[in-house]
């Protein structure tokens, strides 16, 4: 089976696919989305929680105080979890950004919250409101194609699913990524023969700037993602040797710039 995550590492680089097929004792350092990425789930879950108690007496500083009440344990054993790896240093470092990422969304959410309330809305209104029914980090199986993906959240909004991928990273001036775009296909693809609906529309959710993109899941983005996949299974089951792509920013923070023989210096 082939990870929908793969298609991101084929598009920074080809050969790095190859490589992690071949050399699979080579400290990655995924650990640092890992972490992100339960920081992220876990943090919507308890502005959620917080969110109830909220009234429309409060001012915007109030409220970023209750939203962020529960924060610093949670973050605090997240971090405890990721302590026992070789990268701690580089963790420790995304850590901390991390937690200033969450404090600016805790801000933009504490800002939507009032205005809400001052509306006469209720604390559960608002978590209805920002926060429509999902599925978080919900895994398929499409085991006739030969690919697995876990979905960072799957909203469900008047009976139409919407796949959303929470990034850690800046997006670009316009749009998103085209790794983002493309592998957000790849989950559409998998919601569609999972639910039996046809998935149009996705979203990015930029974190460090509180950004959500609508990505179109449309003609062009389905065949590059049925491209790509093909291009994997080549490279996976074949053992294709894939076109080297040289960029010097990549290959020195590459987790196989060490051992690979095309790696710029």
């Amino acid at each position: 089976m082939i990870p929908v995550s793969m298609i991101r590492e084929y598009l920074y680089c080809p050969l790095k696919v190859y490589m992690g097929i071949h050399n699979e004792n080579i400290k990655s350092y995924s650990s640092i989305t890992n972490i992100s990425h339960d920081a992220l789930i876990g943090f919507e879950e308890l502005i959620k929680r917080n969110l109830w108690h909220l009234n429309g007496d409060m001012q915007v500083k109030d409220i970023l105080e209750e939203l962020l009440k529960d924060i610093p344990e949670f973050l605090e054993n997240v971090n405890l979890q990721y302590q026992d790896i070789e990268v701690v240093d580089n963790l420790n470092n995304n850590f901390d950004i991390l937690k200033e990422d969450l404090k600016f969304n805790s801000w933009l959410i504490a800002i939507k919250t009032q205005k809400m309330l001052k509306t006469g809305l209720t604390g559960a209104d608002v978590v209805n409101l920002l926060f429509p029914p999902c599925l978080l980090e919900f895994k398929i199986e499409d085991e006739e194609n030969g690919l697995l993906g876990q979905i960072d959240k799957i909203e469900i909004v008047d009976g139409v699913y919407y796949p959303i991928k929470i990034k850690t990273n800046l997006p670009p001036i316009k749009g998103v990524w085209q790794s983002d775009a493309i592998q957000l296909t790849a989950y559409a693809y998998l919601m569609e023969h999972e639910f039996n609906k046809e998935i149009s529309v996705g979203f990015i959710n930029y974190m460090r700037v509180g950004s959500r993109k609508p990505v179109l899941i449309n003609t062009n983005l389905r065949e590059k993602f049925s491209e790509i996949f093909n291009e994997i299974i080549s490279i996976v089951y074949d053992d294709k040797f894939p076109e080297v792509v040289q960029n010097i920013n990549k290959c020195r923070s590459c987790d196989y710039c060490e051992i690979c023989q095309y790696s710029i210096e």
